[in-house]
């Protein structure tokens, strides 16, 4: 439980506010709710204290959720979560550039949810411990604790602190008239392109730096120029951020992810079906997808518990993940049911590993449990399918496999 954590939800449906908000109290959240991006900002940034806020990006009034995070963010450092019905690459993008902590697609299920809220509470819990141990240290020591580098506009370094010594392992001596591109992992990028990274309109940036040792490691700059005898510098700031970046990784990998089974979703797998889509009519080469379902799946749960029917679907997706390419992929569609997408394969190849899969499932041990077994339907892309329509023929094709004794596959011709 998390009583005393008080969350503010941003969304204008009345309906996902219930149920939503009605979920959060149940786990021992203090809820408020607004329904506009103005409200937001007018009540975040007066004197209310919130600990995490969850934002829908489409609201009533004029101002989206993006925009109110934004001013939020200027005022107040507080995580906030984005819950939206389009999780497209643009939306994604625009919610990394203003330092959130993630999304939730509507629909998901309510343990997505808490371990989102969960995982940003305690990131930014841990951000905020940083900030304020970085605080006291730079009071005592009256020092900059981050990385502070200055060089010219050719890029040799005139300033390196000791905080950089310890960022790049470099010692000043090492250091100073050296050229600063040299530190860079980036070996695509050539001196005038690192160069003009740094100089760019953009104030904050992500860069993959080297340290000395050779580790490459994730680091932020906050960079800003400045004119010395009519002489341009660049003057930046780098903190390593590997743990935040993980830690948005494991955020992301969560949004895509089935929490049981550790496999995909069905949300990406669809974004996955449409691209290889795409990819095949660029290219031409095809390829195929199954769908496979638990025959008789219900009696196991009746019979053993959730916990074994759990463990079932644990054992075959597993079975599942070491059979198939890294191409391949593999998503929990609903309940009992998986899709597989099997890349650069025609359906007439596809037989030889789906044989394989249904034979290799059966025969799966669990103590003191039945065997089990598993019916599929197979489809191959054909020019003028959508992802809809390839996903329904699968659907048919496996039904078929059910009407014909299960433990089968079906392939549609």
């Amino acid at each position: 439980m998390h009583t005393g954590k008080k969350i503010l939800l941003v969304e204008d449906s009345r309906f996902i506010t219930a149920v939503v908000g009605d979920y959060l109290k149940k786990n021992g959240f203090e809820i408020d709710s607004v329904a506009t991006g103005e409200d937001a900002v007018e009540i975040v940034c007066g004197h209310s204290a919130w600990d995490l806020i969850l934002m829908d990006i489409e609201l009533a009034g004029e101002m989206n959720g993006i925009e109110a995070a934004k001013i939020i963010n200027n005022h107040k450092e507080l995580p906030i979560i984005f819950l939206t019905a389009n999780a497209s690459d643009t939306i994604i993008n625009q919610i990394r550039n203003i330092s959130a902590y993630g999304f939730i697609e509507k629909g998901m299920d309510n343990t997505a949810l808490l371990a989102t809220i969960e995982m940003a509470l305690k990131l930014h819990d841990v951000k905020s411990e940083i900030k304020q141990k970085e605080s006291i240290l730079n009071a005592v020591i009256n020092s900059v604790q981050d990385g502070m580098i200055m060089t010219d506009d050719k890029g040799y370094v005139s300033l390196w602190n000791p905080a950089a010594v310890q960022l790049f392992g470099y010692t000043k001596d090492e250091m100073l008239g050296k050229e600063l591109h040299e530190l860079t992992a980036a070996e695509s990028m050539n001196k005038n392109d690192i160069i003009n990274s740094l100089f760019a309109d953009k104030k904050v940036k992500e860069l993959k730096i080297k340290h000395k040792n050779g580790q490459v490691f994730d680091a932020e700059i906050s960079t800003s120029t400045l004119k010395i005898n009519d002489k341009d510098y660049f003057v930046g700031i780098f903190r390593d951020i590997s743990d935040r970046i993980k830690a948005r990784e494991e955020l992301e990998k969560l949004s895509v992810t089935d929490y049981l089974t550790n496999t995909y979703n069905r949300r990406f797998f669809v974004t996955r079906l449409e691209e290889e889509i795409e990819r095949s009519k660029r290219t031409g080469r095809v390829f195929s997808i199954a769908m496979l379902d638990i025959d008789r799946f219900k009696t196991i749960n009746d019979k053993y518990g959730h916990s074994i029917g759990d463990l079932v679907l644990q054992s075959i997706t597993g079975y599942i993940k070491k059979r198939i390419r890294k191409v391949d992929c593999l998503a929990r569609w609903g309940g009992e049911e998986f899709m597989i997408l099997l890349a650069d394969t025609p359906i007439i190849n596809s037989g030889v590993l789906l044989e394989d899969l249904r034979l290799g499932i059966s025969k799966i041990e669990i103590p003191n449990v039945d065997r089990f077994t598993g019916s599929f339907g197979v489809v191959e892309y054909a020019p003028g399918d959508t992802a809809d329509m390839m996903i329904q023929k699968a659907d048919s094709m496996m039904y078929e496999a059910k009407k014909c004794g299960r433990n089968c596959i079906k392939y549609m011709m």
